[in-house]
């Protein structure tokens, strides 16, 4: 029993060590190329180096860390293809979401989208830090899907929409965040009309400023990218 007590709490602290990790990659706070120290990691978390190495492991699989031996953990360079591909499949994915959503909206799911951009709305004027603003941008994004009647198919973008997310981060400031909310606004009036036509246009044209700008994330942080 101690030893499945122990398993446990080393697959908890493994599982915390990854988020956080995870998101320090995301937010840049370790940048790509950066070396990653498990001894470091260790010390901060309060943790041993097993969880550590574990979360390194899973980060590898995902793509954020290289791992080589005699030299070390790396934070992976942004590939360029990689966002890419991401964001095409996010696309492909959210625009047939955004259609059913739709063909499906009710009252209370309108008024919660609602609800969800004047949150919105809310954070801005009272400024606050941007991390709100993502989250809420999240959070309707998958209301999105869970009024499509496929919130698994949340999961799938929400895993591909990390390496997205990294460039989010680079690119992502308050000048931005009004023309969030107005694209949001367009998205959340034509899914609670039911119009169908108009929700997929919308939901393009929010989609389409991580596309356009890719090109000069490669020429304002090379350093950066493979």
């Amino acid at each position: 029993m101690t030893g499945m007590m122990n398993r446990s709490r080393e697959r908890s602290s493994s599982d915390h060590a990854y988020i956080e990790i995870r998101d320090k990659i995301i937010t840049t706070v370790l940048k790509p190329g950066e070396r990653i120290s498990e001894k470091a990691l260790s010390e901060e978390f309060g943790i041993s180096r097993t969880p550590i190495r574990e979360a390194l492991m899973r980060l590898r699989y995902d793509g954020f860390v290289d791992i080589f031996a005699q030299r070390g953990t790396y934070v992976t360079p942004i590939h360029l293809e990689v966002v890419r591909a991401a964001h095409y499949t996010r696309s492909v994915l959210e625009c047939a979401l955004v259609r059913d959503a739709a063909a499906h909206c009710s009252e209370n799911d309108a008024r919660e989208l609602q609800e969800n951009l004047e949150q919105q709305r809310l954070v801005y004027r009272q400024k606050s830090q941007l991390y709100r603003i993502e989250e809420l941008d999240e959070a309707l994004h998958q209301k999105i899907a869970d009024i499509a009647g496929r919130p698994s198919v949340w999961q799938v973008i929400y895993h591909v929409q990390l390496h997205i997310n990294r460039v989010r981060t680079l690119f992502l400031n308050t000048a931005r965040v009004p023309a969030i909310i107005e694209e949001h606004e367009r998205i959340i009036g034509a899914v609670s009309r039911h119009d169908v036509a108009a929700a997929e246009a919308a939901m393009q044209a929010h989609l389409e400023y991580m596309e356009n700008n890719i090109e000069r994330l490669a020429n304002e942080y090379s350093e950066y990218l493979s």
